[in-house]
């Protein structure tokens, strides 16, 4: 898969939600934050999610994120059973490169994530030439999907903000998953 085609597998899409401020506080103050992950905070809700040795059980879906599900199923075409959220505390707080696990995905459906709280810059780099690297903005108040044909053929990395030692962050990381 080349930068062209990496470009049609990706919807980006701004202004998702009305209360973006608002939201960024109540996930950041009222979840459970696990913290057994160095550089960032996670919590998931929904189906039962288990990645990178972590095993997250099943907690229902708060209120605030079943609204956040009502107003971007019509653009990814699925309904999503999981929300990983990860919260980056500051500017140094980042993802390394990695693909997301595909066999556990509901045919069909890929990977949607709403950002929160400061800019980040998600960096692809191909798997077969890492030479090759495309840099996305993912910007406050976004949508970002990607399908799960990207995952085959690219890694990607949440960066630190070189910036903004300050800039925190919050991903709404949805999934449909095989129950």
């Amino acid at each position: 898969m080349d930068l062209n085609q990496l470009l049609n597998e990706i919807k980006i899409e701004n202004n998702i939600v009305n209360n973006h401020d608002f939201l960024f506080e109540l996930v950041k103050n009222a979840s459970n934050w696990d913290t057994s992950i160095k550089s960032r905070k996670t919590v998931s809700y929904g189906t039962p999610y288990n990645y990178s040795e972590m095993e997250y059980p099943f907690l229902p879906l708060p209120d605030h994120i079943e609204n956040v599900i009502d107003v971007i199923k019509d653009k990814i075409d699925f309904v999503p059973n999981n929300c990983l959220i990860n919260y980056y505390t500051d500017g140094k707080s980042k993802m390394g490169f990695h693909s997301d696990q595909t066999d556990i995905l509901f045919e069909g459906t890929g990977i949607a994530i709403v950002s929160l709280g400061n800019n980040r810059i998600m960096r692809f780099k191909n798997k077969i030439n890492k030479e090759i690297t495309h840099d996305i903005d993912l910007e406050p108040n976004s949508l970002f999907y990607m399908s799960k044909e990207v995952q085959e053929f690219w890694l990607h990395a949440i960066l630190p903000d070189e910036v903004n030692d300050n800039a925190e962050r919050i991903s709404l990381t949805f999934r449909k998953l095989i129950e």
